[in-house]
């Protein structure tokens, strides 16, 4: 709007200008055809009466001394000057000039009968130089007249001529004047329009420019105005309240990604202290009961030789348990690099994962039962990572259930999701440790005593998100532990070539 307005007012002042010139202009227009049409039509014509004047008294002249007045009397009366005179009435255009034309047309109805009586005592030689003297000074008088009537036209016409140059230096000064003016407001209107345009710019462009330098917070530039520019600032201010508000969420996400690091690596510091005493504690035990076999074998009885093998064993399943977790976890931390998916048939996956285990359940006289819903759909699974979280769970279950007890596998669709059910009557887990379950490094009594590692529940986590579902866990301590967690039964991304028949 202010641009508009900048190119506005100089157009309008240019208008004006013209306006006058045209104004201006007319005037002179109408002063020039004063000039070369009523008072030049005047001139002409008496300057037309008096030619024929001074003609007929020529012919008068001549007509006496040549004896030829009769000819030439006829010619005489054949004249046009009343006409003419009725021309300079229609064209009377200035003050005095109607009654001098009266005078000419009372002045020459006196021609006529001079000019008769002349002619009638041509030959009476008194009479005829009283007439003649008579009319001459009649013609004298008219033709004064007509030289007045001119004076007066030629004096209108200067008058108009004067006036004309008047009025067109008149016009000349104004424009110049106006155009000047208008130059003048222009730059000056257009400076103060265009520093009060550039002020609030120049402040913006100054607050983006230490936003762009990261000095300090965003700031809140001032609205000193409702038009463009005003809203450009108000929409600059929204940007930076929302900035703001984007980089506290960053800010505390960081934080909170900080904490969650140093959590890590305190508990990773944790692990590897507790790694190294779950390692030093059954190598000790085991190298003593070796060692004490090997030196002192012929001097035990059977029942102690029995013992130091029974712990000796106990350590060798520790040190095994330890060993295998690490390197299932090592394979495992390989395999997050997500694969693409098969559809697979679950039964027949859920059975063939398990069949190792089933050994072990019955070793420890542990029943194990799997119950998996008929007729369920293939689901697309990482035919090698979701197997592993199967054999995790259950693995988890059989080992910290006492001998008798029942680890259940329940499989099930609900709608779109397949959920899966680990139930176990082991030595469950106490609820403190249930928010950290499943993050890295996180250990408990129970599995200080049975080897574990603490990272085993953080990749099956991982591994199910990766599959687009959730677990949870449930848990009360000497009742037993239930982990659930769901997978969708429809995805996009599986091989085809791997779909069975």
């Amino acid at each position: 709007t202010k641009f508009f307005i900048i190119i506005l007012i100089p157009a309008l002042i240019l208008l004006f200008v013209i306006y006058l010139d045209y104004v201006h202009l007319s005037s002179l227009g109408s002063s020039a055809e004063r000039i070369l049409s009523k008072n030049y039509k005047s001139i002409q014509t008496a300057q037309q009466i008096r030619q024929l004047m001074d003609e007929n008294r020529n012919q008068i002249l001549m007509a006496l001394f040549q004896d030829t007045l009769t000819a030439q009397h006829d010619f005489m009366l054949n004249r046009n000057i009343p006409s003419l005179l009725t021309i300079c009435r229609d064209n009377i255009t200035e003050a005095g000039e109607k009654e001098i034309i009266d005078k000419l047309t009372e002045t020459y109805k006196k021609y006529n009968p001079l000019f008769s009586g002349f002619m009638e005592n041509r030959k009476n030689s008194i009479g005829v130089n009283k007439q003649f003297y008579e009319f001459l000074s009649l013609t004298a008088s008219f033709i004064s007249d007509l030289n007045y009537l001119v004076l007066i036209n030629e004096k209108a016409m200067e008058t108009a001529e004067q006036q004309t140059k008047f009025i067109a230096t008149k016009a000349l000064r104004y424009s110049m004047g106006l155009l000047l003016a208008a130059m003048l407001f222009t730059i000056i209107f257009s400076y103060i329009l265009s520093s009060k345009v550039s002020r609030p710019l120049t402040k913006l462009a100054r607050s983006l420019a230490k936003i762009k330098e990261g000095k300090g917070a965003y700031p809140q530039i001032q609205i000193t105005s409702h038009d463009e520019i005003g809203f450009l600032t108000s929409e600059f201010n929204r940007l930076f309240e929302r900035l703001e508000i984007y980089d506290q969420l960053t800010a505390d996400k960081l934080t909170a990604e900080k904490l969650k690091v140093r959590q890590a690596e305190e508990a990773k510091a944790h692990f590897i202290a507790d790694l190294s005493h779950q390692l030093k504690t059954p190598m000790t035990s085991l190298s003593m009961s070796v060692g004490v076999l090997s030196e002192k074998a012929n001097r035990l009885s059977k029942e102690k030789k029995l013992k130091l093998l029974k712990t000796a064993r106990e350590d060798c399943f520790r040190l095994s348990a330890l060993i295998n977790e690490l390197v299932d976890i090592a394979k495992l931390e390989g395999w997050l690099r997500p694969r693409a998916k098969e559809r697979l048939d679950i039964g027949k996956v859920i059975h063939e994962c398990l069949r190792p285990i089933k050994n072990q359940a019955e070793e420890r006289k542990i029943h194990l039962k799997i119950d998996i819903e008929p007729e369920l759909p293939f689901i697309a699974i990482d035919s090698l990572r979701f197997p592993w979280v199967i054999t995790n769970l259950i693995g988890n279950a059989i080992r910290y259930t006492d001998q008798g007890g029942r680890v259940t596998l329940k499989v099930d669709k609900h709608g779109s999701r397949l959920y899966f059910r680990c139930i176990d009557t082991g030595t469950g887990i106490e609820k403190k440790y249930l928010p950290k379950i499943f993050d890295r490094f996180t250990q408990f009594s129970e599995r200080e005593k049975s080897g574990a590692i603490g990272l085993g529940l953080a990749i099956v986590k991982e591994i199910i998100e990766q599959h687009g579902g959730d677990i949870t866990v449930e848990s009360e301590v000497n009742q037993g532990t239930t982990f659930t967690f769901w997978v969708p039964v429809g995805s996009e991304e599986f091989n085809e070539k791997s779909t069975p028949d």
